[in-house]
């Protein structure tokens, strides 16, 4: 079965989620995860990222035929949503590239678009559009294929989140090192993204700033301590919790034009050590973004979000779910990405899971000039094995030729010996070296065979088919009297070439008479007569002489 790989290029963390399967059913094999070397000057470029992804290629074995899916940053792409007013597909996708341009304030022409049809309630399309730079999907491309990795898709990574919405009106977010991604999702579709330039390496580095601590320290700091977690609590318990945590207060607690400054550290409920009132404090900003973002999307898009489903590694922090549900008025859960719950693979997991199982359509920027073509090596590699499976199987085929033409010429010229043999039997006379030859063989059979019918048939000529003297006896014993009519007992017979005498004994002579002239009634017997007739006691012997002529004489 091939092997699906979800890849996550992170800032902070790059990870992998392995699945196996194909046609759409897909088993969870592993993950792994590798850290990216940090700089507090500037984030991880994707040379460094790219780094950490080799580490974790080197520890799993590769084929040919696997399958790779990676996300595009959402943060160096543009989404928008298009209504048209017409349903039909083929329109909507000979319109949309016009109406984009129309709203957008770059030239098509360097740009690759992806897109979505949703539906629309008055009878047209509304269409989720992702852009994206020709030459940032080149770059990102290329380098992965220094590394043999051919992406399926390039879906942009905020509509993967997608995966995890279910029903009503939820926001997915992924909650990154650099980035926050938003996903606003209606009955289990991604309807509006954004992505905001906030994440957990700021929290990071006020710490570092504020205590004057490395970043590293920093970061293990920002992680014990979180946003003021109950003592002895962890993100992984957290995390279980079952139940969502009661909103305090609604999205419309504060204005549309809410700003960081007006939503401090003293509105937050939660309490706890230096690092934590660091992060309460650096996490402000983000907070207000993502309100604001939120109102926004509910405004644009006339929803009201019914709960808040929260991803990515950021997701780990403690206290995290509490204070989100606090600030934003509504219940937050974490995404449950598998069995252990962990979110920090959502993207990663829904990558190999959306893409590898063919579950509907994304914003996948492999279009035009970048679509997918195939595994080639994959190809090449089947082609290869089918050739050298042909030339195995043509040379099994020649040998088992070989020797079934060895044996049957074996066979055939026991045959042709078995046949000489029997010839010479049957003909003394020929020559065997004569019959070595098959068909001189069956030549010399068909004429030794008509020389003998010819003989049998001039026997046959001189021969009769039955012996004489028994043909006689048989037209004898059929000419007499019937031994009611009159009793024979034949004493003597004598058949010469020419004459039958027989010596015969009846009743009476007027027996005697009846059985002369029966015998005179079969035309060879026609010149029987009776002679020397005498009465002994009381029978009566007598002679009958039958003169014989040939048949061709009586027939002519």
């Amino acid at each position: 079965m091939a092997n699906i790989y979800g890849i996550d290029l992170g800032h902070h963390t790059v990870r992998l989620t392995q699945f196996e399967g194909s046609f759409g059913r897909l088993n969870y094999v592993d993950r792994s995860e590798a850290p990216v070397a940090q700089d507090t000057e500037a984030p991880a470029d994707l040379t460094t990222r790219l780094a950490a992804l080799d580490g974790l290629l080197a520890n799993i074995e590769r084929h040919a035929s696997d399958t790779y899916v990676l996300g595009f940053p959402a943060e160096h792409a543009s989404v928008r949503r298009i209504h048209l007013p017409f349903e039909d597909r083929e329109k909507v996708l000979q319109a949309l590239p016009f109406e984009v341009e129309n709203q957008v304030p770059f030239d098509l022409d360097d740009m690759l678009l992806a897109s979505r049809v949703l539906a629309a309630a008055d009878g047209g399309s509304n269409v989720l559009c992702g852009m994206a730079t020709q030459d940032k999907v080149s770059n990102l491309l290329e380098t992965l294929n220094e590394r043999s990795i051919d992406p399926k898709a390039l879906v942009i990574d905020a509509d993967l989140l997608g995966h995890y919405a279910t029903t009503g009106v939820q926001v997915i977010l992924d909650l990154g090192h650099t980035r926050t991604l938003v996903a606003l999702c209606q009955d289990g579709s991604v309807v509006d993204v954004r992505a905001l330039t906030r994440g957990g390496r700021d929290l990071t580095l006020a710490i570092a700033t504020e205590l004057n601590t490395p970043f590293e320290s920093a970061e293990a700091l920002k992680h014990s301590q979180g946003l003021g977690a109950i003592e002895g609590a962890t993100a992984e318990v957290e995390w279980a919790e079952a139940e969502l945590t009661e909103p305090q207060a609604e999205l419309g607690q504060f204005d549309d034009d809410t700003t960081a400054a007006e939503i401090t550290a003293t509105d937050l409920p939660l309490a706890g050590g230096m690092a934590s009132g660091v992060v309460k404090k650096a996490i402000v900003p983000l907070l207000a973004d993502l309100r604001a973002t939120l109102i926004a999307m509910e405004d644009r898009h006339g929803l009201d979000v019914d709960e808040v489903l929260v991803t990515g590694g950021g997701a780990r922090l403690q206290g995290l779910k509490s204070l989100l549900s606090e600030v934003l008025g509504v219940g937050v859960r974490p995404v449950h990405v598998d069995d252990d719950a962990d979110p920090a693979y959502a993207l990663s997991h829904a990558a190999a899971v959306r893409v590898g199982g063919g579950k509907g359509r994304m914003l996948d920027l492999r279009v035009d000039g970048f679509a997918f073509r195939g595994n080639l090596a994959a190809i090449g590699n089947i082609l290869r094995y089918s050739l050298l499976g042909a030339a195995a199987l043509l040379l099994a085929g020649v040998g088992f030729f070989a020797y079934k033409t060895v044996t049957l010429n074996n066979q055939l010229e026991r045959v042709e010996g078995h046949m000489a043999d029997a010839v010479v039997a049957a003909f003394p006379d020929v020559n065997r070296d004569k019959v070595s030859d098959p068909a001189m063989a069956q030549a010399i059979m068909a004429e030794k065979s008509a020389e003998t019918a010819a003989r049998q048939d001039s026997l046959s000529a001189i021969i009769p088919d039955e012996p004489p003297i028994l043909s006689l006896w048989e037209a004898i014993a059929k000419n007499v009297p019937a031994a009611k009519e009159a009793r024979i007992d034949v004493r003597e017979l004598q058949i010469s070439e020419g004459t039958i005498k027989m010596k015969a004994e009846t009743d009476g002579f007027e027996d005697a008479s009846k059985i002369e002239s029966s015998l005179q009634k079969y035309p060879r017997f026609k010149d029987a007569r009776k002679s020397d007739e005498k009465k002994v006691k009381e029978s009566i012997r007598f002679t009958v002489t039958i003169p014989l002529e040939s048949e061709d004489t009586e027939e002519g």
